[in-house]
């Protein structure tokens, strides 16, 4: 058993990112939160096989683009029910902004207009959070996470805004933006202190490994990509440059 005390910052929207070091590996471990007179409920998570040891089996389930407005979150109640090691999150865990309405009758109001500045994402973090299912996966395994452009904005790329409000458009607004986005997900994301965000800045593409059976990397497609070519999605065929061979998704230092 491992015991221990964090500080829970207003800077940091109360969170804890606590990093436990001494753990057996290839273990399921239980933990929970106390403070001051709240507790909270019972969680677990597990620690990976030592690396390069035999392993049989690993199963895993992984999500994506779970826009709240959009629909229930009913893929999470059978996500928790599974004999999984680990859940992996692709990106687009929030949207922006409301896409769609597709929660009739839902308990928790919709949030109108759009994430701009750290109140707002903040917002769209506890709006998803208020699903029980989604809550009761993350309570079930360990996650590993990674972000798509609607943790910021509809199509953003490198410095660039996306096609939400025009005026994120200009560099340096977005930049402003970006920060604010990326400190509302380390809030709210099981991530490392290695991802805590420097400004606009965020250190997202990593590498795990499973024992001698897996090994995962996740990607950061957005802050280090060339801007989309073409019109952005719109179907042509007499652009240039999309044969531009400069062009990257990943970056060269990634």
């Amino acid at each position: 058993m491992a015991r221990g005390s964090a500080v829970a910052t207003r800077e940091l929207g109360h969170s804890v990112h606590p990093e436990i070091n001494g753990l057996d590996p290839d273990r399921w471990y239980f933990y929970r939160f106390r403070a001051g007179s709240a507790i909270s409920p019972i969680g677990r998570t597990r620690t990976a096989p030592p690396a390069g040891a035999a392993i049989a089996r690993m199963r895993f389930a992984f999500a994506s683009c779970q826009s709240w407005s959009s629909g229930y979150f009913t893929a999470y109640d059978h996500m928790s029910r599974e004999d999984l090691d680990l859940v992996v999150h692709l990106g687009d865990y929030i949207y922006e902004r409301s896409w769609r309405q597709g929660r009739q009758g839902a308990d928790a109001p919709d949030l109108p207009g759009e994430a701009v500045d750290l109140r707002g994402y903040r917002l769209r973090y506890a709006q998803a959070k208020s699903d029980a299912p989604l809550r009761a996966a993350h309570a079930a395994f360990p996650w590993l996470v990674t972000m798509d452009d609607h943790e910021v904005d509809n199509n953003w790329a490198g410095d660039k805004g996306g096609i939400g409000i025009d005026i994120y458009r200009v560099p340096a607004l977005f930049r402003r933006r970006r920060a604010a986005a990326f400190q509302a997900m380390y809030e709210h994301q099981p991530l490392r202190i290695a991802q805590m965000p420097s400004g606009p800045n965020m250190l997202l593409h990593r590498r795990y490994r499973f024992g001698d059976l897996a090994e995962i990397t996740m990607l950061d497609t957005r802050q280090y990509r060339t801007r989309q070519a073409c019109g952005d999605g719109s179907l042509t065929s007499d652009c240039d440059a999309r044969f531009a061979g400069d062009r990257t998704l990943l970056g060269a230092r990634q």
